[in-house]
């Protein structure tokens, strides 16, 4: 069969073409189909090509479809690119060096003072020292004797002159004044000393009464303490206060008082009178002893009253009977 342009290639040529050559009336089919052949290659080849690259566009286009986070987040990360500002470098500012701190300069430490070493004679004085700060000092009044009236005498004319060697000089001038006084000027001197002692009397029994019983008990222990520790040579005598309470006597006392009293030891001396009642009081049976050991508890139980009054605490030293 002729394609619809072999027709109507034939129409043009009329009647006359009818016979014309077969020779060129076959050359004219056989342009005209190889013109279809080349026409029906192109479309198929047109139509191999459309068949690929849909599907390639297919393809290209579902990859696009299923990444769509991938693409959406690149897209936004372009947006915010381009919104923000180009950051410009801040320039930082130069820092300055910091001072360094001046170095302290250490101090030398202090030493610690070290502890001195008393001696023993430097003890005693500084013992002394502070015993004698609460001794307390009584109110010295006048002398209270013809012999120390005439001493006083002597010492204020300064016969002697002073120190250690002037007054002994002086003692041995009074010495021999008061040997030498009449009977009329001894009474004299006498009157005249028992005076100041009364007038002594009062102005030391003011003074105690200044201080309460606790600061004159305590004063009294400081004299037996600096009696013990300087002897007997320095007159430290206990203050008397009449509101204190009298120590309560042992059994060995009671015996000797009464025992003194018996008149026994008339003319003997007090010193060998009391080596004698000291030996019998140890040969003494324990029954004879008894009367006086009740005597003692009786006295002491005194004593812890009148001390509970005056200190108002319980005395330490002794304890309140149970009967």
């Amino acid at each position: 069969m002729l394609s619809s342009i072999g027709r109507a290639a034939l129409r043009r040529g009329g009647a006359g073409a009818r016979y014309a050559s077969t020779n060129r009336a076959a050359l004219s089919i056989w342009s005209l189909q190889r013109v279809n052949v080349s026409r029906g290659a192109n479309e198929i080849s047109t139509k191999s090509q459309l068949a690929i690259s849909f599907p390639r566009s297919y393809a290209t286009a579902t990859k696009t479809v299923t990444k769509p986070k991938t693409t959406v987040t690149k897209t936004t990360k372009t947006t915010k690119t381009t919104k923000t500002k180009p950051k410009t470098k801040a320039k930082k500012p130069v820092k300055k060096p910091a001072k360094k701190p001046a170095k302290k300069v250490a101090k030398p430490k202090a030493k610690k003072p070290t502890k001195k070493v008393l001696t023993e004679d430097q003890k005693l004085r500084v013992d002394v020292k502070s015993l004698k700060e609460r001794a307390l000092s009584p109110p010295t009044g006048g002398a209270d004797t013809a012999w120390n009236i005439v001493l006083q005498q002597e010492i204020k004319q300064g016969a002697g002159g002073h120190g250690s060697g002037g007054l002994s000089n002086s003692a041995k001038t009074a010495a021999a004044k008061y040997k030498a006084l009449s009977p009329q000027e001894k009474e004299s001197l006498n009157q005249k000393a028992n005076e100041n002692k009364a007038i002594t009397n009062i102005a030391f029994k003011k003074w105690v009464e200044t201080h309460t019983p606790e600061q004159i008990r305590d004063a009294n222990n400081a004299r037996s303490a600096l009696k013990r520790k300087l002897g007997k040579n320095h007159a430290y005598p206990l203050i008397t206060d009449t509101r204190l309470p009298k120590r309560a006597l042992s059994p060995y006392l009671f015996f000797v008082k009464d025992r003194f009293a018996s008149g026994d030891f008339k003319g003997i001396n007090v010193i060998e009178a009391s080596k004698l009642i000291a030996t019998e009081w140890k040969s003494l049976p324990a029954g004879q002893r008894k009367p006086f050991e009740a005597r003692s508890e009786a006295d002491a139980q005194r004593y812890y009253q009148e001390f509970k009054t005056v200190y108002h605490q319980d005395s330490t030293g002794v304890t309140k009977s149970a009967a």
